[in-house]
């Protein structure tokens, strides 16, 4: 995949991990710089947001040349780090430090069709060929940290990273209004939407459900679907997802035959340390524990 990076100086090899999220191509970059300025360029041919959530060292800017300087007075007298900047589709954009070490980032590549699907419509496109770079957002910051720091875990919770997708080009699309508000769907589900739905999750426990299926189920867009779930449940579809998860793995906890691994893979997690971590948190104490309370 083009993750938009290209004519490199001063910098190491770029550490890359590419995924597919909402049918969204997303990269999550660490670049490491040697001593002094540092740059390179980001393009593609499809519009870009670029979200750096960590910069070590000092930081860094997107110009529309390597001549030209983005104003960071805003961002420095916040005392940030971090900044985004959206790219329109085939525009050159300069990223530019000196004396950084080392800048993070989530690159997503806003294939303009999949943008308006996962909005259903409710995106102003044009927007998207306007450049707007350098700037902060606390939200985007939170939503790409939280991407960055879950890789590990995206294989068996493709859920999880959809949603987080779908709420990073919210955002966007909230961001790129002036006058027009986006509009939103604040009622919840129907009854029979909200059955329908849960008892696809439900009957798919034991592997990786996608944000798109389920909002294919109610009808609506990535981003209309989440915002009705929550509203009916409390929870987004990915926490919802996981509790039901959690609660099939404690019918089978009951059974003293069905070993930890097992009841993991069972249960949809893509290893027990995984599984583990994922009990503790909802419960206090790891499945053994719990297992053991309840059959001793």
């Amino acid at each position: 995949m083009d993750h938009g990076s290209s004519q490199p100086h001063n910098l190491e090899a770029a550490r890359v991990r590419s995924h597919t999220l909402c049918d969204i191509e997303v990269h999550c970059v660490q670049q490491d710089a040697l001593p002094g300025r540092a740059w390179h360029q980001l393009s593609n041919r499809h519009p870009m947001l670029a979200i750096v959530w960590n910069e070590a060292g000092g930081l860094s800017e997107a110009r529309p040349s390597l001549h030209s300087s983005a104003n960071r007075s805003n961002l420095r007298r916040h005392r940030r780090i971090g900044q985004s900047s959206l790219i329109p589709a085939g525009l050159p954009v300069w990223c530019y430090s000196d004396q950084i070490s080392r800048v993070e980032a989530v690159r997503l590549i806003l294939d303009v069709d999949r943008v308006f699907e996962v909005m259903g419509g409710e995106f102003q496109v044009a927007r998207l060929a306007e450049p707007r770079l350098t700037f902060f957002d606390e939200n985007l910051q939170v939503l790409a940290r939280l991407l960055a720091s879950s890789q590990d875990e995206l294989s068996s919770f493709h859920l999880f990273g959809d949603s987080v997708v779908a709420a990073i080009i919210a955002r966007t699309a909230h961001l790129s209004t002036t006058n027009r508000p986006v509009t939103s769907r604040r009622l919840g589900l129907t009854k029979r939407q909200l059955t329908q739905v849960t008892e696809f999750v439900h009957d798919n426990l034991s592997r990786s459900i996608r944000l798109s299926e389920l909002a294919s189920l109610a009808k609506l867009s990535a981003s209309q679907f989440g915002r009705a779930f929550k509203v009916s449940t409390g929870l987004t579809p990915y926490k919802w997802h996981l509790a039901a998860r959690i609660e099939y793995a404690k019918r089978m906890l009951e059974d003293r035959k069905k070993s930890l691994v097992d009841i993991a893979l069972e249960a949809g997690f893509s290893e027990q340390s995984h599984f583990t971590r994922a009990f503790t948190a909802a419960n206090g104490v790891p499945p053994h524990a719990w297992r053991r309370s309840r059959l001793d």
